[in-house]
């Protein structure tokens, strides 16, 4: 029996490495729960819809259960078409009421559609699974001096905490959203409606704050309050997120989902 020989392509590149909070314990629900299990199919279908490859970039996509690694050449090009898919992947989940934290490393990797290894990926690991403490992705020295290599356009795509850590803002498409939510304003045709999915959003933490009793996801919760409160929330645009507010019903969202396209 002949052994197919595997292409040895290891090569810098940019690596993410994300886990999504909570996905354990829905899991442990679905066991008995036909309704959970037809959610997290939906939650694995949008991550199997949401990104794409992109042999151009160098950009590759995996994921096993809540595991979620993506990579891309190390270039202006590859880093942007990172970010912009952290960015995407974060809100759609956040749409399903899923947070996400994440690493963002540079270095020696192989990944392609059989497998997936190197330095890169056990550093964004490790970022991860130890540094990254809140539902953010930090982002490595390394990325952080190659972003300000590049040009200002990716100061945007990144935020500090209150240690100072660089981590991906994920919420500025809703810091930036100034859509049916002003009065007067007209949409042009391909505007992102993104009213009900920030309500969603908000909801889901509001519902977090009030029913929530285990203290480890309360601390995330409220880390993501305050990162809401004091990025996104303003007098003309999304609410709040306080505690104590009643819910609303939102049975039947999200209805968009955000897609990164083949770029040729």
């Amino acid at each position: 029996m002949s052994i197919t020989p595997i292409t040895d392509i290891y090569v810098d590149k940019y690596v993410v490495f994300l886990d999504l909070l909570g996905f354990k314990s829905k899991v442990k629900d679905a066991d008995t729960n036909p309704e959970v299990r037809k959610e997290l199919l939906n939650v694995l279908g949008t991550l199997r819809d949401t990104l794409c490859n992109n042999d151009r970039l160098g950009m590759r996509f995996t994921h096993f259960s809540d595991c979620i690694i993506f990579t891309a050449n190390r270039s202006s090009e590859g880093l942007w078409e990172i970010l912009e898919s952290i960015n995407v992947l974060t809100v759609n989940l956040l749409n399903y009421d899923f947070l996400v934290r994440g690493g963002l490393a540079v270095g020696g990797a192989h990944h392609d559609e059989n497998f997936v290894y190197g330095l890169a990926v056990n550093r964004a690991y490790e970022i991860e699974s130890k540094d990254a403490v809140f539902p953010m992705t930090l982002v490595s020295n390394e990325v952080i001096a190659d972003a300000k290599a590049y040009g200002t356009q990716f100061d945007e795509f990144l935020s500090q905490d209150a240690n100072g850590c660089y981590f991906v803002h994920y919420l500025k498409s809703y810091a930036e959203y100034r859509g049916f939510l002003h009065l007067g304003h007209i949409g042009r045709p391909g505007d992102v409606i993104l009213d009900f999915s920030g309500r969603k959003i908000v909801d889901f933490i509001c519902h977090q704050l009030n029913t929530c009793s285990d203290q480890g996801i309360l601390k995330k919760v409220t880390w993501f309050q305050d990162y809401w409160n004091n990025n996104v929330a303003t007098e003309k645009g999304f609410k709040r997120i306080e505690a104590g507010v009643t819910e609303r019903d939102f049975e039947g969202y999200p209805t968009i989902i955000h897609k990164r396209i083949l770029r040729i």
